[in-house]
């Protein structure tokens, strides 16, 4: 099962993005945040090609985002949300989850919504 998920995140990564979405802003944000358990179950298939596809320094970026844990977490906190845009380039982001975030933006309206605090 879990091959067949890195198969079409694989697909999915391969496949040319017409999103042009950008990352940092608030309102992208909140849509990711919205549809976290689809961004998740779209982007946790797409982890073991990471290394592949990333610089060191990204990868190593990513890791440390996702606490060593190889996937992302149930609910995302301010500091992942922050440092997606920096460890994976956006035309990635775009190709593995920019129609969820690309259709939220543009059919549904979120009130300001509040991620996970940060350990402390």
């Amino acid at each position: 099962m879990n091959f067949l998920k890195t198969v079409k995140a694989a697909v999915s990564i391969a496949t040319s993005s017409t999103y042009d979405i950008d990352w940092k802003k608030p309102e992208v944000r909140e849509a990711a945040i919205a549809h976290w358990a689809e961004v998740k179950a779209a982007a946790d298939p797409a982890l073991p090609l990471a290394s592949m596809r990333l610089t060191k320094e990204q990868n190593a970026m990513l890791e440390e985002l996702l606490e060593h844990k190889g996937v992302f977490p149930e609910v995302p906190t301010d500091t992942l949300l922050d440092g997606l845009p920096e460890a994976i380039p956006e035309a990635s982001l775009n190709r593995i989850v920019g129609s969820i975030i690309d259709d939220c933006l543009k059919n549904h309206k979120h009130a300001a919504i509040v991620p996970a605090t940060e350990k402390q």
